[in-house]
């Protein structure tokens, strides 16, 4: 995304930059799961310095994955193991095959995920594709769950801004960034985990993008209210009641948008 032009309290279009060079693109809705901080910086015009300087300071952690070909029908009945082994640097391992056989086409043997957690342009993200997957392999054999002899190829794939980080600061930051989006571009909506700077799981955020798209057909969702956060805040009020900073609503569709409205119009009383 090159720019995202907005005029008189909407977005308006969008100009993006690829094979067929400069292109522009005019809508009445918009959503968007591209970094936070990423979009802020395409607005055109800008953001208020306060709100560009927010977005700036947002963070992400990067992520890679070498997955490998094992010359095994069955390695381990785990879909996923966390690895705590101080003397390798891969963090984790999928079994893609374990999530669906269909992940590996062959049934005879079977694909292990090697994920790497870095930072973009460090030592371990600039090793050159070759060389990481030799050392995936390496890594592999000294958890003892392959033999060298076993381990047939291997493929990298890098994956910037994969986890938004909760820094110092991050909550204050993101909801000056949601007040002055929702107040000045309406017909903006933000989804996933980049677009909403939260550490979602995939379900939550395809639910996102799910219900984003149903608000552009007339539905009401709450798109802010699907979240994995793993506190919340709470709060007495003056009426004794609890008042919840960040939500963590149930693993399902979010509620509507003015709930307590809606029940109140039900029941002929004003909100």
């Amino acid at each position: 995304m090159t720019r995202i032009h907005h005029h008189c309290g909407k977005v308006t279009q969008v100009v993006t930059d690829g094979p067929f060079g400069e292109e522009t693109f005019a809508g009445s809705h918009f959503i968007s799961s591209m970094p936070m901080r990423d979009l802020i910086g395409a607005l055109h015009p800008a953001a208020p310095a306060q709100v560009r300087e927010s977005a700036e300071k947002l963070r992400y952690r990067d992520f890679l994955i070498v997955s490998l070909i094992v010359n095994r029908a069955n390695v381990v009945p785990d879909n996923w193991i966390y690895v705590h082994e101080p003397g390798v640097k891969v963090g984790r391992i999928q079994n893609f095959k374990n999530w669906s056989p269909a992940m590996v086409p062959d049934p005879t043997k079977t694909c292990l995920g090697m994920e790497y957690f870095v930072f973009e342009n460090d030592k371990v993200w600039s090793t050159p594709d070759a060389d990481l997957v030799e050392l995936a392999k390496r890594e592999l054999v000294q958890l003892g769950l392959a033999k060298a002899e076993e381990i047939e190829d291997g493929a990298v794939v890098r994956m910037p801004k994969a986890y938004p980080i909760y820094n110092n600061g991050w909550s204050e930051r993101v909801n000056r960034i949601r007040q002055y989006l929702s107040e000045n571009m309406p017909n903006l909506q933000l989804v996933g985990r980049n677009g909403m700077h939260k550490y979602n799981n995939q379900d939550h955020s395809m639910m996102t993008a799910l219900c984003a798209a149903r608000n552009v057909l007339g539905e009401q969702h709450d798109i802010w209210a699907i979240n994995t956060e793993p506190d919340y805040h709470e709060e007495k009020v003056d009426n004794g009641s609890v008042d919840g900073g960040l939500r963590r609503p149930a693993y399902a569709e979010p509620p509507r948008v003015s709930p307590v409205s809606s029940a109140a119009e039900s029941t002929g009383k004003a909100a």
